[in-house]
């Protein structure tokens, strides 16, 4: 009995951490998806028409023990040959008795569609390790044996995405991996489009003088959590300030703002928090993240943000 209550008690607070999670790999947390679209679609890779580096620390829901930690780092750019893209993209993210590790390596093509932009197609192949301590879950009864050993499980991923984008705009569908696996199992993943998780995204820019004002989405399906969709409006101020707002159908919104504080250097932070019940129990999120551009100048007459 007490090893039952324990499990629906320990399983309900994973759920719980995992339905707020927007994920860029199977459960890693991006909240600045907006400055770095290439993070949960590969075919924005070199879209910057540079080399593109991209660090980010989250954590979420402060105030509450052992919630997720989230370390991100991506590169990406066009090759000599401007049709082909390269990135790559690692990650570290701790939740509690479980830490989730891993990288892959981004490869696409791309083609002109007249003076509108690129079309851009892309894979994203890798590996993630995940390392689960049972040790470190509380329980009730302590001489519970599933709960007295630490688990390694090293799965493949493989992500895709297709895009099309300009200027002022942009449109994309991306699948985060293809290969899925339980953290309850200890199983090797499996090939299952049926149960991925897949992405849209899409945005336009409109300038006032001075002014940027874009407003943007992204929704995400998946069989077993239906559909989730994020409103976004983003103001930038002479390609040197950004604000944004966000809000989702999970009952939470996020406020940003970033700075270009070179021509090559963006440094934004975001603070995120939910409205429901579980706000009483937290201090929100927080993201801060730092982008630089390998060129002196990104080759666009329009701020862009992926």
């Amino acid at each position: 009995m007490r090893h039952s209550i324990t499990s629906r008690i320990f399983g309900a607070l994973v759920l719980l951490l995992c339905s707020s999670a927007l994920y860029a790999q199977n459960d890693l947390i991006v909240g600045q998806y907006i400055h770095n679209q290439f993070a949960i679609n590969p075919a924005f890779a070199g879209s910057r028409d540079g080399l593109t580096f991209f660090g980010s620390w989250r954590k979420q829901w402060q105030g509450i023990e052992n919630t997720p930690t989230s370390l991100l780092f991506t590169a990406h750019a066009p090759l000599k040959r401007e049709n082909l893209t390269l990135g790559l993209q690692v990650w570290n993210q701790k939740i509690h008795q479980s830490k989730n590790s891993g990288a892959a390596a981004e490869i696409g093509y791309r083609f002109r569609t007249g003076k509108l932009g690129w079309m851009s197609f892309a894979l994203l192949p890798g590996v993630s390790i995940r390392n689960t301590d049972w040790t470190k879950v509380h329980l009730i009864d302590d001489g519970d044996e599933a709960f007295s050993e630490n688990e390694q499980n090293i799965n493949p991923t493989l992500g895709f995405g297709m895009a099309w984008y300009g200027r002022k705009f942009f449109l994309g569908v991306s699948v985060t991996s293809l290969f899925l696996s339980d953290d309850f199992d200890t199983r090797k993943a499996e090939f299952n489009p049926a149960d991925a998780q897949y992405v849209a995204t899409g945005g336009y820019l409109f300038t006032i003088g001075d002014i940027g004002i874009q407003p943007s989405a992204m929704a995400t399906y998946s069989s077993k959590n239906d559909i989730d969709a994020t409103g976004t409006l983003t103001g930038i101020w002479r390609n040197f300030i950004w604000v944004d707002a966000a809000y989702t159908t999970k009952n939470e919104m996020s406020f940003g703002a970033a700075v270009q504080a070179l021509p090559q250097l963006r440094v934004a932070y975001n603070y995120g928090f939910v409205t429901g019940d579980l706000s009483k129990y937290n201090n929100g999120s927080h993201e801060i993240s730092i982008q630089y551009d390998l060129v002196y100048r990104v080759k666009t007459v329009a701020p862009r943000f992926y």
